[in-house]
């Protein structure tokens, strides 16, 4: 009599509690001893040796300690080419690198990555042809076989357990999916972000798994909650040699901060992937500046590299030399003499840097990652392009209704001249649906984008997201009165168990301001060069930009700040609603509130 299959899920699941077990203290042995030999050699051969062991103990340990125990069924039959048809039946652990181990149930577990072709299945199981890895090909017994073979056909179940038990399996992208992106919406919002490789729909799995050879670049467009930093991370881990070394760059060191922890889950380890932010790249080039970690407020003046190099050629006649050069030429072209340095400026001194033939100040990257990719300006892209030539690849996240008044970028036709790419060579790709952002924030959130961008493609919110999504929009006639509604909210929210909140003032002077109105030894008041660590978070917009919060509270939402005849002021809302993944408040004074909230309350 055959089993249920959720019994013969539980023997395998089972089989790999016990081998885990057994194995964590033998990996922590090889790994202390791959470390003392390379205490004594303390050559780089030993240590990389360490290195490497160290990690597979590493993620074992983390894998068993999180519980995390989700893994799919891969079933099918396939054919070596011109050869013999085989069944494969496999269980892949998702999301970790490891390796291949026998079962007692005499099948086998594929535990070693998800990013090998034979697991690639999971993302993509109506391929056709697979080029197997020399793993795969020894899990299958084909190390003297062709590694090209055929996929006859397949099918991927999901496999769900709770706690050591196995509950149920479903077909991949059905009930199990949604119900685990839903149980992850419902959880609160974490101060790093957690990449989850199984909240991917079909479209970004197609887009993980493209691999056109004239491919030189993606574009990852689409609004806040889409998970293009998910589908950017992967997408390199996937596609890209697994010993490949390349870039994360960021506009903000709080979302490089943000970004960073999670992307070993998707195969960007540590030693893979340098991740920076664009501040972080300046000050490698001129470590003898002081540069502060912001968003410039002022518009963009916009020059080119062109009058950017003529204004740097005449001080060099003049003999000026490095910072001096900078900042007379910044001063002939912007007609400012500070000598203070912000993110605006990084564009110029990274163009500063590659027009001098400064070199590279890290190892050169074969693929570069740029998320949040429409707050760089031109001028940066044109300088990367000269440094990192034609042969890198580009993955580009971003949303051209988020890059507010401090960047240069009008539109991704923009990114693709300073980086010299053709036509032929950038894939465009609008992510749809919106998977963080619950469906009542998304719409309001959809006409700022409409009213600002009225050719932009329709988006969507997921109809099962646990929250509806509150929101709550509140004119009072002075400040006095938004103190104690901003105290009374922050009460009610956390009586709703809601702790991860971010509260936007428009500048940083009105921030310290109601630091000291509210006077609260819980709030963290979010400063240059902080990280997020969680809580409650008194902030401008610029410093949580990329980052996720259950409640999201905006103060002085004033026509004054946030003027109805600039589209730049309804980009900053816009990206402070899509902060929120639970509920919105926006409280403005009742003489002078903005004229976009009649557009956000219909």
């Amino acid at each position: 009599m055959e089993q249920p299959e959720s019994l013969v899920e539980q023997a395998v699941y089972d089989a790999w509690r016990r081998w885990s077990q057994a194995e964590l203290p033998r990996r922590r042995q090889r790994a202390d001893r791959a470390r003392q030999r390379a205490l004594q050699t303390n050559d780089e051969v030993s240590w990389q040796h360490a290195e490497q062991v160290e990690r597979s103990s590493m993620q074992l340990q983390d894998m068993v300690a999180r519980g995390d125990a989700y893994f799919a069924r891969i079933r099918g039959q396939m054919r070596e080419a011109g050869g013999e048809f085989f069944e494969v039946d496999l269980r892949v652990h998702r999301y970790h690198r490891s390796e291949s181990f026998p079962l007692t149930t005499g099948d086998e577990m594929l535990d070693m990555s998800h990013l090998a072709p034979l697991a690639d299945l999971i993302r993509n199981p109506a391929q056709d042809t697979l080029t197997l890895a020399k793993l795969d090909r020894q899990l299958l017994g084909m190390e003297h076989g062709a590694p090209r073979i055929l996929v006859v056909q397949c099918l991927v179940e999901d496999v769900e357990l709770q706690g050591d038990r196995v509950v149920r399996t479903a077909p991949r992208y059905g009930a199990i999916f949604e119900d685990r992106v839903r149980n992850r919406l419902s959880q609160a919002a974490l101060p790093a972000l957690e990449i989850l490789a199984d909240v991917l729909d079909r479209d970004q799995n197609a887009i993980i798994g493209d691999r056109h050879p004239k491919r030189r670049a993606i574009i990852l467009d689409g609004p806040a909650g889409t998970g293009k930093t998910v589908v950017a991370a992967h997408r390199i881990a996937v596609r890209e040699d697994e010993n490949s070394m390349g870039l994360y760059l960021t506009p903000t060191a709080a979302l490089r901060d943000y970004v960073r922890p999670a992307l070993p889950r998707l195969g960007l380890e540590a030693t893979r992937a340098q991740v920076l932010s664009v501040a972080d790249l300046a000050r490698a080039l001129w470590p003898e500046l002081t540069l502060e970690d912001e968003i410039a407020h002022d518009a963009d003046d916009d020059f080119g590299s062109e009058q950017w190099s003529a204004a740097f050629e005449r001080q060099r006649r003049q003999g000026a030399e490095g910072m001096v050069l900078y900042l007379k030429a910044r001063g002939g072209l912007r007609g400012t003499s500070q000598k203070h340095l912000s993110l605006a400026d990084v564009g110029p001194l990274l163009w500063l840097a590659a027009w001098m033939g400064k070199p590279v100040p890290l190892p050169k990257p074969t693929w570069v990652i740029v998320d949040e990719a429409q707050a760089l300006s031109r001028l940066a892209y044109r300088a990367m392009a000269m440094w990192f030539g034609k042969g890198v690849r580009w993955v580009l996240a971003g949303d051209l209704m988020q890059r507010g008044s401090e960047s240069t970028v009008r539109s991704w036709e923009d990114i693709e001249s300073a980086l010299s790419l053709s036509a032929g060579e950038v894939a465009y790709v609008w992510l749809a649906h919106n998977y963080r952002v619950p469906p009542r924030i998304h719409n309001l959130a959809n006409r700022l984008r409409r009213a600002v961008l009225p050719e932009s493609r329709d988006s969507d919110s997921v109809s099962w997201h646990p929250h509806a999504g509150e929101v709550r929009i509140a004119l009072v006639p002075d400040l006095s009165e938004m103190k104690a509604q901003v105290a009374a909210l922050l009460s009610h929210w956390h009586a709703q168990g809601i702790s991860a909140i971010a509260i936007l003032a428009p500048d940083v002077d009105r921030v310290e301001q109601w630091a000291n109105r509210l006077k609260d030894a819980s709030l963290q008041i979010l400063r240059r060069g902080e990280a997020y660590r969680g809580g409650a978070v008194l902030a401008t917009l610029d410093f949580v930009r990329g980052l996720e919060f259950d409640a999201v509270l905006l103060l002085e939402v004033s026509q004054e700040d946030y003027p109805g005849h600039d589209a730049a002021s309804a980009r900053i809302l816009y990206t402070a609603i899509t902060r929120a993944r639970r509920t919105l408040a926006i409280l403005a004074l009742s003489q002078s509130p903005s004229d976009w909230l009649g557009v956000i309350d219909d």
